[in-house]
């Protein structure tokens, strides 16, 4: 098909310049090739398209009804063409975006707002979904994924390490006390996500050392936003990632316990792409956007 159409396009200049010098002059290519496009067309439709003479061309009548149509479909094609390349090199059109909800809610929607309004003419479909979701399948441009590592069929770009607190409210501590090594957590109530709960424990290190805490679940859920509302309501310790846990630990509304102890296991926050060397414009800007807006220091580690 594309040679095909490339030949229709050789014709319909031929037809265009009443000359197969003119036309191979205006190509760049031989007049020899344009005669042999223009033969092979005659060839496949088994139809003579051009009278020849010394002194000019003219159509046939087979050729001119192939020309009506022949120039109006070069014609979409090139429009085509410039549309493609248009869409590829302009700020406009539709992103699409796929995150985890409680990132999304906290720290996604104040930057897609803040680069809606220095791009007012890209479009942003967000959907907040706690899966892993395949761009290419689902028709995501790009994805926001708390993980390990990435998936190493993706494009991936760090945003942050998504570090988690060991933390409780107020309340509760008043009522039960509060932790002062990593041994007396064992006899607190613990509120509890099982991927941070491995084999019923809790996991930290300290000076290069691997401590696993063993933990009784006095709550438990697959959601961060309910192990995030069981804390503040006072039922347990708990761990919660930072971005999640900022807004409250700056406000007291749930305090950070044995501070000096990572919590295990490392995670980080990735933007993820499919790789492409020919992302949109568009497309583009939002992920260097985004890579900028939360780095060095993400905006959830600052201030408590």
């Amino acid at each position: 098909m594309r040679e095909r159409l490339a030949a229709m396009s050789v014709f319909a200049q031929v037809v265009e310049a009443k000359s197969f010098s003119a036309a191979a002059n205006k190509l760049g290519i031989s007049k020899s090739l344009v005669s042999r496009e223009v033969s092979a067309l005659e060839r496949a439709l088994s139809v003579k398209l051009l009278n020849r003479s010394t002194r000019k061309l003219s159509l046939t009548e087979g050729g001119a009804i192939f020309h009506e149509h022949c120039l109006r479909i070069v014609q979409e094609a090139e429009f085509a063409e410039r549309r493609v390349t248009q869409t590829q090199t302009e700020l406009a059109g539709l992103v699409r975006v796929t995150c985890v909800q409680a990132f999304a809610l906290r720290h996604l929607m104040p930057a897609l707002a803040e680069f809606q309004a220095r791009y007012p003419e890209i479009r942003i479909k967000l959907s907040c979904s706690n899966r892993t979701v395949d761009l290419g399948k689902e028709g995501f441009d790009i994805g926001i994924r708390m993980s390990h590592a990435p998936d190493p069929e993706l494009v991936a770009r760090k945003l942050a390490v998504n570090r988690k607190v060991l933390c409780a409210a107020p309340a509760y501590l008043a009522r039960r006390g509060t932790p002062a090594s990593i041994d007396e957590l064992a006899a607190h109530d613990g509120v509890l996500f099982p991927p941070l709960t491995i084999k019923g424990a809790w996991a930290f290190r300290r000076d290069g050392r691997t401590h696993s805490v063993p933990v009784s679940a006095r709550f438990e859920t697959d959601d961060m936003d309910a192990v995030h509302a069981a804390l503040a309501a006072g039922l347990g310790v708990g761990l919660l990632p930072v971005y999640i846990a900022a807004a409250d630990l700056r406000l007291g509304r749930l305090v950070p316990l044995l501070r000096d102890f990572q919590v295990l296991p490392d995670i980080g926050i990735y933007l993820v792409f499919l790789p492409n060397r020919t992302l949109p414009l568009r497309v583009r800007t939002l992920i260097d956007f985004l890579v900028h807006r939360f780095e060095p220091t993400p905006p959830w580690e600052v201030g408590w």
